[in-house]
């Protein structure tokens, strides 16, 4: 009577926490205090920090340059100097190459292309396939006594 039990507590816990499905709380929606959102807002860069941290860019690589005006460019980097960055776009139409000053940037972020949707959802039917197996054999256990 107590493994029936317990088998059926462990199940309706997996089955309620949802595992990783990303139905429970997350810690992180409470760690972001509204001081630093406001800071974040502002949009104020060093123009020195960013020259110096673009030029270390290697070029060729895939960035994203948001600008002042809330818009952002996608693309190749071609070349930094420390008054601009000029930035060859991804698109299916070839475009020349845009120069964008230092002074109109806000950040530019280094592209790493790891997120692939296919993959994501393999690991996604794994592991419901894998929590769904756990909950089969824990009540195949508890009840063949």
């Amino acid at each position: 009577m107590i493994k029936r039990g317990l088998a059926l507590l462990l199940c309706a816990s997996l089955v309620e926490s949802g595992c990783a499905a990303g139905g429970g709380l997350r810690a992180a929606t409470f760690m972001a205090p509204a001081r630093f959102a406001e800071r974040a807002d502002r949009g104020q860069t060093d123009p020195r920090v960013l020259a110096e941290y673009v030029q270390k860019l290697p070029v060729g690589s895939v960035v994203k340059v948001e600008l002042r005006s809330s818009r952002s460019v996608k693309g190749t980097l071609i070349k930094a100097t420390s008054a601009s960055v000029i930035v060859q776009r991804n698109t299916r139409i070839a475009e020349a190459p845009i120069e964008i000053p230092l002074s109109d940037i806000t950040r530019v972020t280094l592209e790493t292309g790891t997120s692939h949707p296919g993959r994501s959802i393999a690991i996604g039917a794994a592991a419901g396939a894998a929590a769904a197996l756990g909950v089969i054999l824990i009540l195949v256990f508890a009840f063949n006594d």
